[in-house]
């Protein structure tokens, strides 16, 4: 048989192409080995599905943590805060029922998605809260922490000055000089040369009376009278820096005129005010 022959008889059965005689020698038998190609042949697709499928699980979970971190992030940024102009007062509803209302230039700021875990606000200015009952309820600001269970009370909390004063209820006022005192109905308590003094049986109007336009000043310094007057009218009044501290006892109302208030101020101290533009005044000592 010729060279040409055997070649194509060869091609015509591949499996004596595969395995010839004196060619290779195997250990198994043909039929052994296209079993074992044909089983492994046959599992390939299943190891790529199973494959496929955990890397989908795997896939899966990191978008449900991802989202859960997101939705967290969320609740625990998100926060809201009013605030107040000079010459406003505006009553703030919170989600649990409880209300504020808050004085002129003030500002409160609080987390209402995180409302249910916790009641916590943040206070910078003068605010008057009826709390619902419920869990602690807390009012933060710059130089001390109110803490209620349900109750109505004030809160001044503006610059270095902070006052609480209690209406109803019971509240317990904590410094962060690790002082605290608890207040019982008509009692008050403020900072004073960085100590909490309290008073009882305090005229609680005085301290609210800003809800009805009513202002009393009880030999407190010139300067804080003058805040107060621009926050309600929204004006500029510059007053000479050598009278801050003169004593002013007394009260005015919203009803009059910025210049008659500042002309009610200024007469019993032997001051004077001059008016320099719209809105802008100038308090000082009478020549």
């Amino acid at each position: 048989m010729s060279e040409k022959n055997i070649h194509n008889k060869h091609l015509n059965d591949p499996e004596k192409f595969l395995f010839g005689k004196g060619q290779i020698s195997w250990k198994k038998s043909q039929d052994e080995v296209w079993n074992e190609l044909s089983l492994k042949m046959n599992r390939q697709p299943k190891t790529e599905v199973i494959s496929l499928r955990a890397r989908i699980l795997q896939w899966s979970a990191a978008a449900v943590l991802i989202l859960l971190v997101g939705l967290l992030g969320v609740v625990s940024s998100y926060h809201k805060t009013v605030e107040t102009m000079p010459g406003e007062h505006r009553l703030v509803q919170l989600t649990d029922g409880s209300t504020v209302e808050l004085n002129a230039a003030s500002k409160l700021s609080y987390y209402p998605l995180k409302w249910k875990l916790e009641r916590k606000v943040k206070l910078e200015g003068e605010a008057y809260f009826n709390v619902s009952k419920g869990k602690k309820f807390y009012v933060v600001s710059k130089e001390g922490t109110t803490l209620v269970l349900g109750t109505s009370f004030n809160v001044y909390a503006r610059d270095e000055q902070y006052r609480v004063t209690c209406l109803t209820g019971k509240v317990k006022v904590s410094t962060g000089r690790d002082e605290s005192v608890i207040l019982l109905p008509n009692n008050h308590a403020e900072l004073e040369k960085g100590k909490l003094v309290v008073k009882k049986m305090f005229e609680v109007e005085k301290a609210i009376g800003w809800k009805n336009s009513q202002f009393f000043f009880a030999g407190q310094p010139l300067k804080e009278v003058i805040d107060e007057i621009e926050r309600q009218y929204a004006v500029t009044i510059q007053l000479d820096p050598k009278l801050n501290n003169r004593n002013f006892g007394s009260n005015f109302s919203k009803k009059h005129s910025v210049e008659e208030v500042l002309d009610y101020v200024c007469k019993p101290m032997n001051l004077k005010f001059v008016k320099q533009s719209e809105n802008v005044y100038l308090v000082v000592e009478k020549s």
